[in-house]
């Protein structure tokens, strides 16, 4: 038997080597094995000091707020309006909002201190009292949540989310009660908890204290239980995210490894790809990365938080992202780590099964309702503004993003840089006209975004007319060039592979997503308009360039 328990544990030994030892040899086989460790160490630096550090201040305020709010009895008040609504939506009994309250203003846990409290417990019927666990789940850092899409510049789409992740918990919560009352009949009229002689002696002495020191301790106290909120995200983030993200982005910006942050193999885009029309139907996901989300929140939805600055700078996401994110995330928030730890601190700990069953169900309803609700939203509003110093990101300029001005015979005027015509530069070169066009049509991609098909013009020219016929076409050519190598990105970002290993389709299907379109007539004036032209060639000419 001895022998046996030794062989099982060696066993054990070699078949987790081997699968670390295949996951990262893999990736290193990609990446090169050097540019696979700086990639890692880079990446976990960036998020610790970019994202854990920002979600870990959100969470400080969020707790300083929460505490505050049940020190001045704003908790009760919402609990008193919140009451009628938990009978017939939940079958719970009216105390149960206070569970969704506390833990939509912290984290799932909150629910155990709840439930510990027998005065609490009583108003419970067991098969109640347990599918509190995937009650106050749903609602789990819901305030983290809104707040951190809303510092992203999304408003209403966060809301929409918080309603989604509603239906999503009446979906968990009734079929875990369901679920329970069929396994264990006797637990549909046993009482949770029974109040003896010593529960009903309650403590009523109450401490005098001012106002400012009620309100500096609940602060203070509050600010800390965020701070604990704080680093227990930070394992998650630096671990879960980094792993995801060297899954899901590509090369980096000059489509080699150099073991640069943010790098990756792309393997999730490829694995989702293949089945994208079932997320696309069900989320309205438009990119497959997109569902390295719901995966991460599995286990923490700060680090599924900390995929997103990410991915809005990759130009994936859109309000309805937001939505679907918002609402799988307060459902999905870390449930495989937490219902485990809750059900065995309630003493429930064999009906685990049954409770990640019933939410992971939930949390795909409350993704989907998320998704069509948006939907209705944009057919009867419009697609919602987004608030990004002012700016909304889906709504599209009249004018280039590129605006290219003439300076003097050979010269114009990009931004606050000027470039010269010289012969025998190439494109490609650092810091050329081609290469700043395409850095500032990855940056624009970001906040405009195709409306009724209309798309923006790539470049704009003032007085270009005044330049002599060489530098013209130069210059023209040089703009082609970088706007080529614009989409020589996308295609690495979105297929894993250059334009020219892409399909005719897949062509296709690239230039109709880009928000751009270039012009090859010669360059106008910037208030003429612009005529309809055919797609732009593929292929960068080789000509004299502008630097």
């Amino acid at each position: 038997m001895e022998k046996q328990n030794r062989f099982k544990k060696y066993y054990a030994g070699i078949f987790c080597l081997l699968i670390v030892v295949g996951i990262f040899g893999g990736i290193g086989s990609v990446m090169g094995l050097p540019n696979m460790l700086n990639t890692i160490m880079k990446t976990a630096h960036d998020l610790l000091l970019n994202t854990v550090f920002y979600l870990m201040a959100i969470c400080v305020i969020t707790g300083a707020l929460g505490a505050i709010f049940v020190e001045f009895g704003v908790v009760s008040l919402l609990e008193r309006i919140l009451r009628p609504l938990m009978r017939p939506l939940f079958n719970l009994p009216g105390v149960a909002s206070l569970g969704a309250v506390m833990t939509f203003l912290s984290d799932n846990p909150a629910i155990i201190s709840l439930a510990k409290d027998k005065r609490f417990s009583t108003y419970f019927k067991k098969y109640q009292f347990i599918s509190l666990t995937n009650f106050g789940t749903a609602f789990g850092m819901g305030l983290l949540v809104i707040v951190f899409m809303i510092s992203q510049g999304f408003f209403v789409e966060p809301f929409i989310g918080l309603l989604g992740a509603m239906i999503g918990c009446l979906v968990s919560t009734r079929l875990m009660q369901r679920f329970i009352v069929k396994s264990y009949p006797e637990y549909k009229d046993e009482p949770a908890a029974v109040l003896d002689e010593k529960d009903m002696e309650a403590e009523e002495a109450v401490k005098e204290t001012s106002m400012f020191t009620r309100i500096l301790n609940a602060l203070l106290d509050g600010g800390k239980s965020g701070v604990d909120v704080g680093m227990s995200i930070i394992p998650g983030v630096l671990i879960i995210s980094t792993f995801v993200m060297i899954l899901t982005f590509t090369t980096g910006d000059n489509g080699v490894y150099d073991g640069a942050a943010y790098e990756g193999v792309g393997f999730l885009p490829w694995l989702f790809g293949k089945v994208n029309i079932i997320f696309d139907w069900l989320f309205g996901f438009e990119h497959p990365a997109l569902m390295a989300f719901p995966i991460t929140a599995l286990g923490a939805v700060g680090a599924a938080l900390g995929l997103i600055p990410g991915f809005i700078q990759e130009g994936w996401v859109d309000g309805n992202a937001i939505a679907v994110f918002t609402a799988i995330g307060m459902c999905w928030s870390g449930y495989l780590s937490t219902h485990t730890a809750m059900l065995d601190a309630l003493g429930y700990r064999k009906l685990t099964s049954k409770a990640i069953l019933a939410h992971t169900i939930g949390g795909l309803v409350a993704a989907v309702a998320a998704h069509w609700m948006f939907v209705l939203y944009t057919l009867a509003f419009g697609t919602p503004a987004t608030f990004d110093g002012g700016a909304d990101r889906y709504s599209t300029v009249s004018n280039a993003p590129v605006i290219i001005e003439f300076v003097s015979e050979n010269q114009v005027k990009v931004g606050d840089r000027v470039f010269t015509d010289e012969a025998g530069d190439t494109p490609e070169e650092e810091g050329s006209l081609a290469r700043v066009i395409e850095e500032m049509l990855l940056t624009n991609e970001a906040t405009i975004s195709v409306a009724d098909g209309v798309k923006v013009d790539a470049a704009g020219f003032i007085a270009a007319d005044k330049l002599p016929e060489a530098s013209r076409e130069s210059l023209m050519k040089e703009v082609q060039a970088g706007f080529d190598m614009y989409r020589e990105r996308i295609a690495q970002r979105r297929y894993g592979r250059s334009l020219a290993e892409l399909t005719p389709e897949e062509v296709a299907e690239l230039d109709a997503s880009i928000p751009f379109k270039f012009e090859h007539q010669a360059p106008l004036s910037i208030d003429e308009e612009y005529a309809e032209d055919e797609s732009p060639v593929v292929e960068a000419p080789e000509a004299e360039v502008v630097e």
